[in-house]
């Protein structure tokens, strides 16, 4: 119990990085927020809710965003840390890691995205090559939950 508040807290900056990167590419893609949760101590630690996305792509970027946001400003952090390590080089290395933990989409991301690619297999064909991807990401997050 208290490992996983204290496991919350420490990387809350990461759950608002990724819940912020959903939001940001339902902006981008003109799909409407309904509502947004960027920390709170439960099982599922963030969300935005949004309208459906009109099209694959859309829910694609929506759904994958965290991936692309938090990696790269972790890896931004990351890049920031230089010698003579101080204060400042353990906040970004926290702030880095925080972010980078949290990268990865969560279940209901992936099967968003499946529920969309399934709708419209037929007009586009070529979403079966992302059909395989989300059972790995849900193997990943499940992985995720039980062991860090």
């Amino acid at each position: 119990m208290f490992f996983d508040y204290f496991y919350s807290i420490l990387t809350a900056p990461g759950v608002m990085v990724h819940e912020l990167a959903h939001a940001f590419f339902c902006v981008i893609s003109g799909v409407r927020i309904r509502r947004i949760s960027l920390f709170r101590f439960d099982r599922v630690a963030g969300y935005v809710l949004h309208d459906e996305p009109k099209g694959f792509f859309s829910s694609f970027l929506i759904s994958f965003g965290p991936l692309i946001i938090n990696s790269y400003l972790a890896m931004w952090l990351f890049a920031k840390i230089a010698a003579p390590y101080g204060w400042l080089d353990l906040l970004l290395l926290w702030l880095g890691f925080a972010v980078a933990m949290h990268a990865i989409p969560s279940t209901g991301d992936a099967q968003s995205l499946l529920k969309n690619a399934n709708r419209n297999i037929l007009r586009h064909p070529l979403k079966i090559l992302f059909l395989s991807a989300g059972p790995d990401f849900i193997c990943i997050e499940f992985i995720e939950a039980h062991l860090f």
